[in-house]
């Protein structure tokens, strides 16, 4: 076999690669083309698999090049490519064909993209800048006080309904042209806005017993237009009345944070600093990813970008479906457009990374990837066994191992920049 290439430059980062190829492999891909033809052609005047040879060239010429150039291209690819020094990223597109029959030469171009070529800039010792960030007692007493609402109880009270109360009520609509009476039972808190606002007006300053009538009330239909007039009669059943939790050893052991109030302060303040620090690391790294961007310009693999586009709008459409929401109705093309600049800020940091990782020597090893694909499966509530053999089924060990060692580079990015710590200015209504 006997291949030449050829490189053609296209715009941005795109390629074309022309293979001109000899010999049997051309042979071979004439052979079985005509023998599928000849068993499965169908020629008018002629039973199936008895059409001469010539006729089915003829009938069949583009099929006959197309299919023979598939075949040819699939034995070589590889090998011109190779040869080229070219490394395609994402796809690639067979786009002609030209078949020499008589001289048994065929010549096929491809296209594809190829990885930017650009230089790191100096990252080491690089500054950044974060919001600072420091414990303060204010911050646990806003945990306590979330803890205590989250923990409080409604107690039934024998006073009248004042905005924050839980109010039980019992209520009869009267559509005013129809006649029509729908009767129910329901309850909310005053002043959440869960009640109309006629409403709500009618139920402050009365108490368990009282009833109340709110007329003319306006009836709108699921699209929001208003399709008649209603008058509501409504029965106050039960006020109830927020009561927070004491902040002492019993409300301690219920949070299961100790024996003793002041264990629970303890733990508590453990907990935020933890948290605070979980917030430091993922502002830095934040951070780092943009200042990085900013460092470096050059230009993206479009298919990369687009194929990044329509991983994270099947995440976009996945939560929102989670969320209960038909997404038949959303405009996946204006989605898509909104997902473009994290898509491609996603892509370009990877290469940032990678030539990071590549020039810093970084690797991953077993135990690191053993470790990567245990947490991921403890995530997923499967065996590790069972993970693995999900990632090698589908080809994605490799796609993994990639990204534990870019999670190693932006490890190590961040231990080398200068963190410049700054204070948050209030509001001016604060200040």
């Amino acid at each position: 076999m006997q291949i030449k290439v050829s490189v053609e430059e296209r715009e941005g980062l795109f390629k074309a690669l022309s293979v001109e190829v000899e010999g049997d492999v051309v042979k071979r891909a004439l052979e079985e083309v005509y023998q599928h033809l000849r068993e499965n052609a169908q020629i008018e005047g002629f039973r199936k698999g008895q059409a001469p040879l010539w006729l089915i060239r003829a009938r069949y010429r583009d099929y006959i090049e197309e299919e023979v150039g598939k075949k040819v291209a699939d034995a070589t690819l590889s090998a011109a490519i190779e040869e080229s020094k070219l490394k395609p990223v994402a796809d690639i597109y067979l786009e002609e064909v030209k078949l020499e029959e008589l001289t048994g030469r065929l010549t096929y171009r491809v296209s594809f993209e190829v990885p930017p070529q650009f230089e790191l800039a100096q990252i080491e010792g690089m500054e950044i800048e974060i919001p600072k960030v420091e414990y303060s007692e204010k911050m646990l007493q806003e945990q306590i006080e979330r803890l205590r609402e989250e923990h409080a109880v409604w107690e039934p009270v024998e006073r009248e309904a004042r905005e924050g109360d839980l109010v039980v009520i019992e209520y009869e609509i009267t559509d005013k042209e129809t006649g029509e009476k729908v009767k129910g039972e329901t309850s909310g808190v005053l002043g959440q806005k869960i009640f109309r606002e006629e409403v709500e007006k009618s139920l402050l300053g009365k108490k368990e017993g009282d009833e109340v009538r709110v007329e003319d009330v306006d009836v709108y239909d699921p699209s929001g237009k208003m399709v008649g007039k209603a008058d509501m009669t409504i029965r106050i059943k039960g006020v109830k009345e927020k009561v927070l939790p004491e902040p002492n050893d019993d409300f301690a052991r219920e949070l299961k944070l100790g024996d003793t109030w002041q264990e629970a302060l303890k733990k508590l303040e453990e907990e935020i600093k933890a948290r605070l620090e979980d917030l430091r690391r993922e502002m830095v790294m934040k951070a780092v990813a943009s200042k990085l961007l900013q460092m470096h310009q050059f230009d993206l693999p479009q298919t990369e970008v687009m194929r990044e586009v329509s991983y994270l709008l099947r995440q976009r459409l996945g939560q929102l479906e989670a969320m209960g929401i038909d997404t038949r109705y959303v405009d996946v093309r204006k989605m898509a457009e909104e997902l473009l600049p994290q898509a491609s800020a996603n892509v370009k940091l990877r290469y940032i990374l990678d030539r990071y990782a590549q020039e810093k020597q970084i690797e991953v090893t077993e135990e690191e990837l053993k470790k990567e694909i245990d947490e991921q499966a403890k995530r997923s509530g499967v065996s590790p066994d069972e993970m693995r053999k999900f990632l090698q089924e589908r080809g994605l060990e490799e796609v993994l191992r990639r990204d534990v060692i870019r999670n190693k580079a932006l490890e190590d990015i961040m231990s080398k920049v200068v963190i410049k710590e700054v204070e948050e200015k209030e509001d001016e209504g604060n200040s």
